[in-house]
């Protein structure tokens, strides 16, 4: 039996997604190399605000995710370090990676030129309908 899945993401979420993995995927390259020069040096507030303009964003779209309680942004008032950047983003890329997952999945309606189903975002604009949902909704009709 498959869980069903009540929330899904939209258009919007899905670019959301697209642009802000790769500013992420970005910021862990700069930072992974920060942190193996000085993992303990202390980020200033100009850094803080350039990750947390990029995570803040992510937890939002993650907020319907089992990972999201798991999900830190940066604060100010703690001074972080460069490791703990690499931390938490590592964090989100793993919640991202989960987030495709769940919902970029085979479409059985969604083939290539020889028939192979192929994957797609599972949106609420567009959901994947699971076989036989068709059915089943066109009886609920009568």
């Amino acid at each position: 039996m498959t869980k069903k899945i009540n929330w899904l993401p939209t258009e919007k979420n899905i670019e959301d997604y697209s642009l802000l993995k790769d500013m992420l995927r970005a910021q862990r390259q700069e930072f992974a190399l920060l942190s193996k020069k000085k993992s303990d040096g202390q980020l200033n507030k100009m850094k803080i605000k350039m990750v947390n303009r990029v995570i803040e964003p992510l937890n939002e779209l993650l907020r319907n995710e089992p990972s999201h309680k798991f999900l830190d942004v940066l604060n100010e008032d703690e001074m972080p370090t460069n490791s703990d950047v690499v931390l938490i983003i590592s964090q989100y890329e793993e919640a991202l990676l989960n987030f495709k997952n769940r919902y970029f999945l085979i479409d059985e309606n969604y083939t290539d030129e020889y028939g192979t189903p192929k994957k797609r975002w599972n949106i609420k604009e567009n959901p994947i309908l699971e076989e036989g949902q068709e059915d089943a909704d066109e009886g609920d009709e009568e």
